[in-house]
């Protein structure tokens, strides 16, 4: 089965977030469990737990459609001992609040190693992630990144040097962002289904937990995170109708972050066509 639609916002109630995921016709949706941009925020509250479960169960979705994202001030690979303690904080305290809401992974950017080497960065970030992983059970999906900067996780294999390094390595995927794939340097738009193989080859298809599809502003190889509506960026619409008619699309959240929301349903409609 096809699970598509887009990260959704948590305005006001995060219960509303199924609501407001079914409005577009979504298999599939993600979320922040708290603002993205602030590190402290007041404790999930029973009720909005139990409003975002209740209106889950209403719209037909269960906790394994909803890839929730993490906050981008979290920094696993930072040098930075503040940085890494606040990180540490504040990455427990979203998979307390995704435990609370019934979801059972968590995405998030593998970080950026800021001085030194990419090594000693690729070995903070695992470190981090067995930190975390040593105090909660539970599930966390590394996202690709277009790899500017000093920010790790652009080539495939460096996402699995990652996980190889980390001891708690069962408990950790892949989240396969397009436009980063795109930007970082695979050409996505002409070999879609051989980058996902690549993938699949490198990491086991089952590590892959779901999947970002984003068409990109910016040109292949520019090292930018630039994301545009299906079928109006670089990539093109075609290469989204490949990767949606995948073997290893099938069965996990496909997550829309174009800007253009009122074009969502639209684009859900689209892809879903491509394993009608």
């Amino acid at each position: 089965m096809l699970y598509i639609g887009p990260h959704v916002s948590i305005s006001k109630d995060i219960g509303l977030a199924p609501e407001r995921a079914a409005e577009n016709g979504a298999g599939a949706f993600a979320i922040f469990t708290k603002n993205q941009k602030i590190w402290e925020a007041k404790p999930l509250s029973p009720q909005s737990a139990g409003f975002f479960k209740s209106n889950l169960e209403k719209h037909g979705y269960d906790g394994a459609r909803v890839l929730a994202h993490a906050g981008y001030l979290i920094n696993p690979a930072s040098p930075d001992p503040e940085l890494r303690r606040k990180s540490l904080r504040l990455l427990s305290e979203e998979i307390t609040r995704c435990n609370l809401l019934g979801l059972d992974k968590i995405n998030i950017h593998p970080g950026a190693y800021i001085e030194g080497d990419r090594k000693d960065g690729i070995l903070r970030a695992a470190s981090f992630f067995d930190e975390v992983l040593e105090d909660n059970n539970f599930t966390i999906s590394i996202e690709n990144t277009s790899a500017s900067g000093t920010n790790l996780g652009g080539a495939l294999e460096e996402l699995l040097e990652i996980i190889v390094a980390a001891r708690n390595r069962d408990r950790i995927g892949v989240t396969l962002d397009t436009a980063h794939l795109y930007g970082y340097g695979y050409d996505v738009r002409n070999k879609a289904s051989a980058t996902l193989e690549r993938a699949a080859a490198l990491f086991g298809g089952e590590k892959i937990l779901g999947m970002h599809l984003n068409d990109s502003k910016a040109a292949l190889a520019s090292r930018k995170d630039r994301h545009e509506s299906i079928g109006r960026g670089q990539i093109g619409a075609e290469a989204f109708l490949e990767i949606a008619a995948s073997p290893f699309a099938q069965d996990k959240p496909l997550i829309l972050e174009t800007p253009d929301e009122t074009l969502w349903p639209q684009e859900i409609r689209l892809l879903t066509s491509a394993r009608s």
